[in-house]
């Protein structure tokens, strides 16, 4: 007779004190790669704590109202009619409030944090974040652009190309720019 945990235990606590020697494993060979999703993890949320204050406190409003007002200069050189008021704008009988989706702050937190923890020189996320940012922005008002003719000229398909098109395209705009300094630093010489 067989007493304790028997053979079949033995089996198991093999399997486990495997398992566990394995992860430690994986873990020590990408430290770095978790360090890294740990520290954009970290940026991210403390970015989106800090934006969320700024929302209670009405901070936020102001970049809106900037958006609202740069798009109104755009569209009137344009030669389109625009009325702003505040964070809305109306075009030619088509209305628009700019949001806080509208600003591209929360591709810019992403984009921050991708650089922030990027293990690089402070001045070299400095430049980062200096070119991102405002590349961000700039792509987001010819976004808001197409956006407005889009609904002036076919406001059946204002739904399917704001949701759907922009918003997948902006993920990859915050990649390609990121990238774009990654590839930027690779050829620095810091």
């Amino acid at each position: 007779m067989v007493s304790g945990k028997g053979a079949g235990g033995r089996g198991k606590e093999e399997q486990i004190k495997k398992f566990v020697e394995k992860s430690f494993t994986v873990v020590r060979e990408n430290k770095e790669a978790l360090r890294y999703v740990a520290l954009f993890l970290a940026f991210c949320v403390t970015f989106y704590l800090v934006y969320y204050f700024l929302t209670l406190r009405g901070s936020l409003s102001l970049l809106r109202n900037l958006t609202a007002s740069i798009m109104g200069v755009i569209l009137s050189l344009a030669g389109l009619k625009v009325a702003v008021n505040g964070a809305a704008l109306t075009i030619s009988g088509f209305s628009l409030e700019i949001i806080d989706e509208c600003t591209a702050v929360f591709s810019a937190i992403v984009y921050c944090s991708c650089v922030l923890a990027y293990p690089t020189t402070l001045k070299n996320k400095g430049i980062g974040i200096a070119f991102g940012v405002p590349s961000l922005y700039a792509i987001n008002i010819l976004r808001l652009f197409v956006l407005v003719l889009v609904g002036i000229h076919h406001p059946d398909m204002f739904e399917f190309v704001h949701v759907y098109l922009w918003q997948a395209s902006f993920i990859i705009f915050v990649v390609v720019i990121f990238l774009g300094w990654l590839h930027f630093l690779s050829t620095r010489k810091c």
